[in-house]
């Protein structure tokens, strides 16, 4: 399922958090202006951008990193 880009938090941080655009474009070597252009966040700075917002990445860039797999409990599977 594909977000719509008003949908993902990090671009909606990114373009309501003063600064923010600035603050990332440093981390990543770009200008604020191309990140504000982002219509998603680019996977090749989905990590760096997830750690910086504390957002779990596979909301940052749900197109390449899936969410991760719910772990089974052992104590419920296990018959004593």
């Amino acid at each position: 399922m594909r977000q719509r880009e008003d949908d993902n938090p990090a671009l909606i941080a990114i373009r309501e958090t003063r600064g923010l655009a600035t603050e990332i474009g440093k981390l990543l070597g770009l200008s604020r202006t191309a990140v504000w252009m982002w219509k998603r966040v680019p996977p090749a700075h989905a990590v760096v951008v997830a750690r910086h917002l504390k957002i779990p990445v596979h909301i940052v860039c749900p197109t390449v990193f899936p969410p991760p797999k719910k772990r089974v409990d052992q104590k419920s599977t296990t018959n004593n």
